[in-house]
């Protein structure tokens, strides 16, 4: 399927669905909240629900014959030939629900299956990182480079699942980590995590047992930083598959090392 896309104003929409969420999930900020366990035992409340309507209805409004993909609502959607949105409308519900800043509201415009568009809105500093397939990615206006070795252990983010047969597997990669002599910190958010990476803070960010709207935004933006980004033990990255390992090229071999041949758990698990 050939579709010809205006990615300037495909990344304005992206941009208002972003603000209206991440408006959204800052007005509830300090209201209590109401919480319910899904599949996973992911954690979603009602600031998730809220911003997510808020999100689709702006993607609904500006592209009507683009298919969705979101968290909360639409999770199986999309697989229609049509180009399609994937929106995770709070990326790190845990950390919102604890006063945590490191939470995001995340999407990406696939096409065929590939990724052409992302952005990601950090709600509590209002920064957007955004990227579009050959073109670079940027925060606000600030074009983003990945790492370069220096002085000192590399740095690389990780993250751990909810459902309790996933932290065990996870916690297994964690340790052949700091065998392999990295540093770790664990973001609480895959969208977060990756934006580090982009932007050389990270050196990289690997993980498993997540989902599509985890998965294409941030590696996107990680791609055109100049990062590598694959799935697990190195193989060709799909985003749906729910694995990924993305680093600047100096360290993105050591990492799939670290990692294993294959991700420990083949089947996506909760979010936090």
């Amino acid at each position: 399927m050939t579709v010809t896309l205006d990615t300037d104003r495909l990344t304005e929409t992206a941009a208002l669905a972003a603000s209206a969420a991440a408006e959204e999930l800052l007005r509830r900020r300090a209201a209590p909240h109401q919480v319910r366990t899904k599949e996973g035992d992911a954690p979603v409340s009602d600031a998730d629900l809220a911003a997510e309507r808020l999100a689709l209805a702006v993607l609904r409004e500006r592209t009507p014959r683009f298919g969705i993909v979101s968290e909360e609502e639409s999770p199986e959607g999309g697989d229609d030939g049509r180009p399609t949105w994937i929106v995770d409308p709070l990326d790190g519900t845990t950390n919102y629900l604890r006063g945590l800043s490191d939470y995001a509201v995340a999407l990406a415009l696939a096409v065929d299956g590939r990724t052409v568009l992302s952005l990601i809105r950090l709600p509590e500093s209002g920064a957007v990182y955004r990227a579009v397939a050959g073109q670079g990615a940027y925060r606000d206006d600030v074009r983003l480079r990945v790492s370069v070795p220096r002085t000192g252990r590399p740095l690389a983010g990780t993250g751990f699942g909810t459902e309790g047969v996933v932290r065990g597997q996870q916690r297994c990669v964690a340790d052949r980590l700091l065998d392999a002599g990295f540093e770790i910190r664990e973001p609480g958010s895959a969208s977060t995590g990756l934006c580090r990476v982009a932007s050389g803070a990270y050196d990289g960010y690997l993980e498993f047992g997540i989902g599509v709207w985890d998965t294409a935004p941030g590696a996107l933006l990680v791609t055109e930083a100049g990062g590598t980004v694959t799935g697990w033990g190195g193989e060709t990255f799909v985003a749906a598959r729910g694995h990924l390992v993305a680093a600047a090229p100096a360290f993105h071999r050591a990492l799939v090392e670290a990692g294993g041949p294959r991700p420990p758990a083949a089947e996506p698990g909760g979010r936090a």
